[in-house]
């Protein structure tokens, strides 16, 4: 398996949750925390793959790369941002 379809069935499963759910998880706020979260994940991938820490199997990426952190690697921050304000608004108690 690549890590593109493993990236897209979790990506799949969390949008299908998150409107499932029946909240709107794409605010502005969200947008915003989505932006700061897939910087922070730029210079975190980045540092943990250049220095070794984790390494990709290049038979199983699509040698697309920001910096040298492959495009996959982001999807997990995109699925969290997603799916934790839709679960977080869910679990919200509903006002009378």
């Amino acid at each position: 398996m690549t890590y593109l379809l493993l990236s897209l069935g979790f990506g799949l499963a969390g949008l299908a949750i998150a409107f499932l759910i029946g909240r709107s998880c794409f605010s502005r706020a969200t947008w915003q925390t989505m932006f700061l979260l897939l910087a922070a994940t730029v210079i975190g991938d980045n540092f943990i793959v250049a220095n070794g820490i984790v390494e990709y199997d290049s038979t199983k990426i699509l040698g697309i790369f920001i910096g040298v952190a492959p495009v996959e690697d982001f999807a997990y921050t995109l699925v969290a941002v997603t799916l934790i304000p839709a679960i977080w608004t869910a679990l919200k108690p509903r006002e009378r």
